[in-house]
């Protein structure tokens, strides 16, 4: 078979299948294929998500192949990975618990491809140095990982590096015996093949689909928080055998199931079942190409010309998708430009039941400051698709509240990956909308509660939780419930100390208001591994305490 594979790892794997394989690496931008294949005709075309500055295919519909794609880093692209997928026949991803979600956004079809690891000579244990090892950048954005790695530094010896390119991290790893890994969102990533490949003792957060790729505590340690990572450094470090064994076994699940070949051979699987194309074409491949364009953009991670992304969508059908996102656009050139769309809209009720063309019209009119024509558009929402909600009340907060709680309702509630910046884009998410009423009252706490609330739904965003929670705690501190919920916060973020702090804090005020036993068992629900309530009890004063 004929192989295209654009920014591909596996095209190695694929030739030693016995294909024939045209690997390409067109470089950053918008990339015109057909030019590129010269007399090769592709049988199947595998194009992988380039990491950092991001290669698109504008003519993807000119090939009647099947059209592969592997979205490397789903869980911060999903916003326009959903519309670049509809070129495709099929939608890859490393992770598991994302499929779901382009399926419920029309993506026809999904596969689990997780990342995998390499075959490497095994470098002797005694060898090895002893403590922990860490390969990973610290940036401000991400304050958890600074947490984590202070942490470790307080559970025993830490070799922590940065920036190091692939051979030398790989190197890195084969002198360590104990590699406890972060992620940013829960997810399955490369650390884990990584420092699995070199038969070290990994101790992984709980993340969706570990369990189908290695043995949780027999091939891979696994922790919900910093108290039982605390747990697992502290045993592996004492128990050599122990951290060697699993290494061993890691190693092994490696080589067995989780090597290039293998991942060629189960996305060729899947690409041979694919039967009738799926893949966009004609007006709906415009379609998915513009509103990728414009999505990349939005997110300030493509170099365009705002008046001539808007001359391109303009150019498209006018879908309610294709409306919503003009609407968006406009807001960001101006306000004469957004109310010439926007009014004439409103006044002839397009598009009145879609909650994406209302969402963008109501928001880009809190922008500037049209109260009445903001509510206008989320009461247009309310008679077609939220019939028994509240009245949006007619101030900007009271808005931003409703459209936080109707796209709660939608399963809009975050935008992973997306940097929201309230001065400069439209919310499209639960939070964003909660973000946006933080700016119109920032004293307001029930901004911060339904914040804090619904970011317990999901994994990646304790840094942001907890400033909520510690704004929410400092007025209110005799709810012994809510300083629970931080104490567990930060015992999930790493910061351990503060947490065991403001959980004891917690079960003080409890025992005053006489629910002692409430507060044990409100703890139980966080704290599955009971290793918080190992280090909690100790800091309680004996007689203190129910028994």
């Amino acid at each position: 078979m004929n192989i295209v594979c654009l920014d591909s790892s596996l095209g190695t794997a694929l030739a030693d299948l016995g294909h024939t394989v045209k690997d390409l690496r067109p470089g950053a931008g918008i990339v015109r294929l057909a030019p590129l294949l010269g007399d090769f005709v592709p049988d199947l075309l595998i194009q992988q998500e380039a990491l950092g500055p991001r290669t698109l295919v504008v003519d993807l519909d000119a090939f009647s192949c099947p059209k592969v794609f592997w979205s490397i880093d789903t869980h911060l692209n999903s916003f326009w990975h959903q519309y670049y997928a509809r070129l495709f026949d099929l939608f890859c991803t490393t992770q598991k618990h994302w499929q779901a979600w382009f399926r419920e956004r029309g993506t026809a079809r999904t596969l689990w491809l997780p990342w995998y690891g390499s075959q490497r000579a095994l470098a002797p244990w005694d060898e090895r140095r002893r403590g922990l090892g860490f390969v990973g950048r610290v940036t401000p954005e991400r304050p958890v990982r600074g947490w984590f790695l202070d942490w470790l530094k307080e559970l025993g010896p830490l070799e922590a590096r940065a920036d190091l390119g692939f051979a030398s991290m790989l190197d890195f790893y084969d002198r360590s015996r104990i590699v406890p890994n972060e992620s940013i969102f829960g997810e399955i990533n490369f650390r884990l093949f990584e420092a699995a490949s070199c038969g070290c003792a990994l101790i992984n957060p709980a993340t969706p689909g570990l369990e189908e790729l290695f043995i949780p505590d027999e091939e891979v340690a696994v922790y919900r928080d910093g108290a039982e990572l605390a747990a697992w450094a502290r045993r592996l470090g004492s128990e050599d055998l122990l951290a060697r064994s699993m290494g061993l076994r890691a190693r092994e699940r490696v080589r067995r199931e989780h090597l290039p070949e293998h991942r060629a051979t189960t996305l060729l699987d899947a690409a041979e079942d694919i039967g009738g194309r799926s893949a966009a074409g004609g007006v709906e491949a415009r379609v998915a190409w513009w509103l990728t364009l414009y999505h990349l953009w939005e997110a300030g991670r493509l170099d365009m010309d705002a008046n001539a992304l808007a001359a391109g969508l303009s150019a498209l059908p006018l879908t309610e998708e294709i409306l919503a996102v003009l609407l968006r656009l406009q807001a960001r050139l101006g306000r004469d430009e957004f109310m010439r769309l926007a009014v004439p809209v409103a006044e002839k009720g397009q598009y009145e039941s879609s909650p994406e063309v209302n969402l963008a019209g109501g928001m880009g009119s809190l922008r500037f400051e049209d109260v009445r024509l903001s509510r206008l558009f989320f009461l247009r929402h309310r008679r077609h698709c939220a019939p028994s909600s509240p009245d949006p009340g007619s101030t900007p907060l009271l808005i931003c509240l409703a459209w936080a709680r109707e796209l709660q309702r939608c399963r809009q509630v975050f935008r992973p990956g997306f940097v929201f910046n309230p001065k400069k884009h439209l919310p499209a998410s639960s939070l964003e909308c909660l973000v946006l009423a933080s700016e119109f009252e920032p004293q307001n706490t029930d901004v911060y509660r339904e914040m804090a609330r619904i970011l317990a739904r999901d994994s990646g965003w304790d840094g942001l939780r907890l400033k909520a929670l510690s704004y929410l705690s400092l007025r209110e501190r005799t709810n012994w419930r809510l300083t629970l919920e931080l104490g567990a916060t930060n015992c999930r973020a790493f910061r351990v100390r503060q947490g065991l702090e403001e959980l004891l804090a917690a079960r003080d005020e409890a025992l005053r208001q006489g629910q002692e036993d409430r507060f044990w068992r409100r703890l139980e629900a966080h704290d599955e591994s009971g290793r918080i309530r190992d280090l909690l009890r100790p800091a309680i004063v004996p007689g203190t305490h129910a028994t």
